[in-house]
């Protein structure tokens, strides 16, 4: 009886044991596949929106919307709703962007519910929430497409629900280094609350644009800070000056914004790529209730060395600890992580140069923000949490499948070692960063402020190299600018 006991545990053991390498396969082919259509979307929308053919790629991807997982479903609608804006199919854009905007509002009202599956797999298999300026941009070009058609009222609700998220990043408690606000879209506020006579929420916003910019990675355009400082000065808010340290680099007449009492054209130009997400390989040692190890390398090859302290230990570990049982403090680990890195993309697009009436007055673009840098603080803010995640994960992983090894004995040792090597690779390839992005974005937007009489206009806008030679241009023969109003005009250059 206890031969036939033993051998029934045994084969409930092995049949417990095939599952777990099941499910291992199971997840590997699923990443595996993940990963090749992640790279098929950046083929195909890279390819596309570097010509110009933003409609075609809408309808590339919706006949292939297989590209896009089941938990990818705010990047589709993001994707969508970009390729539209630069189409210039703003109300198509809305639709999109605002179905986007109901899926990140779902996934942050509802707790993460994948977070254990994550922590055995990756993280790919949790719902893609958005980097944090990504949930902002979404906000943003909502708004430039009621801009866009003059639905002024409807673009300063989506300025008020974006200060909801800014809202939300100050309750985090590590704020140091993390993207926490934004000077571009705290200034565009500022823009289109003057188009509504909101003088004092415009003045608001200016000074939150320049407060943000000051906090961030981006300099403080010379252009916002000039303008910043007039209206304050007029205004009479020297608290405001003294607070932000404001300093004029330029005469009053100078300054874009300043006096457009009859009427103001907004140029908004997107220029270049945005970069992607690539792997960058962890390797080091982990110390249970210790501390974590280890170098990965940069995109451009630079190493970077990193040690912090290891996950705490469980309550029950420290209990053995007190009564001076055997426990897994002390045990080393070798790790090899797979961690998010931005790989930066050329871009032909540097600027923009702006000509009124055939050359009248000729103005150029100033950066307001640079999504390079701000993917680039996105990670790097993240670098702990996402190497403690991955450390855990690899443990995890590692003592499933030690017990699984363990189990699954076979008659003959080649068996064995056919079973323990193929457990091993599907756990290799488990691991996975997380490089899911909106790669469609923008490397830049770039904006000017021309002053304008009421009258019909005409406008040139020439896409210029780092060079300063024009390769590619866009004119509006009829603009038409009434008395105190301000028209915004839109052009893609994402070479």
């Amino acid at each position: 009886m206890q031969n036939k006991s033993s051998s029934n545990c045994r084969q409930s053991g092995n049949r417990l044991a095939g599952l777990n390498a099941f499910a291992l396969a199971a997840s590997v082919i699923f990443l595996l596949l993940s990963c090749s259509l992640s790279l098929q979307r950046i083929d195909l929308l890279s390819q596309a929106t570097s010509q110009g053919l933003f409609l075609k790629a809408a309808a590339d991807i919706k006949k292939n919307e297989t590209l896009y997982g089941s938990n990818d479903r705010l990047l589709y609608f993001m994707d969508q709703g970009l390729l539209f804006h630069y189409a210039g199919d703003y109300q198509s854009s809305l639709e999109n962007l605002e179905k986007a905007e109901d899926v990140a509002a779902e996934l942050y009202a509802r707790s993460v519910t994948n977070e254990a599956a994550s922590l055995l797999i990756n993280d790919l298999v949790r719902p893609y929430r958005g980097r944090r300026h990504e949930r902002v941009l979404l906000h943003q070009f909502i708004a430039f497409n009621y801009m866009a058609n003059n639905q002024y009222d409807e673009a300063l609700v989506e300025t008020r629900k974006v200060q909801l998220v800014f809202d939300a990043f100050s309750s985090d408690s590590e704020l140091a280094h993390k993207y926490q606000d934004d000077g571009m879209s705290h200034y565009i506020s500022s823009i289109v609350y003057e188009t509504q006579r909101e003088t004092d929420n415009a003045l608001i916003s200016i000074f939150k644009s320049v407060s943000a910019y000051q906090k961030s990675p981006l300099k403080v355009p010379d252009a916002v800070n000039n303008l910043a400082y007039y209206r304050f000065k007029r205004n009479g808010r020297e608290e405001d000056l003294r607070l932000l340290n404001l300093a004029p680099t330029t005469s009053q007449d100078e300054v874009e914004g300043l006096n457009s009492k009859d009427g103001e054209i907004i140029f908004i130009g997107y220029a270049g790529k945005s970069p992607v997400i690539k792997e960058a390989i962890f390797s080091g040692t982990y110390v249970v209730g210790g501390f974590i190890s280890g170098t990965y390398h940069k995109a451009g090859g630079e190493p970077v060395r990193i040690i912090l302290p290891a996950p705490p230990l469980p309550t029950s570990e420290f209990e053995k600890l007190e009564n001076k049982e055997k426990t897994k403090a002390g045990t080393t680990f070798h790790l090899k992580l797979a961690l998010p890195e931005a790989v930066r993309r050329p871009s032909e697009t540097k600027s923009f140069r702006i000509l009124l009436d055939s050359g009248q007055q000729e103005h150029n673009s100033m950066v307001l923000t640079d999504t390079d840098l701000l993917i680039e603080q996105d990670i790097d803010s993240n670098r702990t949490l996402d190497l403690t995640r991955a450390a855990i994960r690899v443990v995890l992983r590692m003592l499933t499948t030690q017990y699984t090894k363990a189990q699954l004995e076979e008659e003959t040792p080649l068996e064995n070692i056919l079973i323990s090597t193929g457990i091993d690779l599907l756990t290799d390839q488990l691991e996975r960063a997380d490089t899911r992005l909106c790669f469609i974005l923008p490397k830049t937007i770039q904006l000017a402020r021309i002053p304008v009489k009421p009258a019909k206009h005409r406008i040139e806008v020439f896409a210029l190299n780092s060079s300063g030679n024009v390769i590619g241009k866009k004119v509006w023969e009829n603009v038409i600018v009434r008395q105190g109003e301000k028209k915004f005009l839109f052009y893609p250059s994402l070479m």
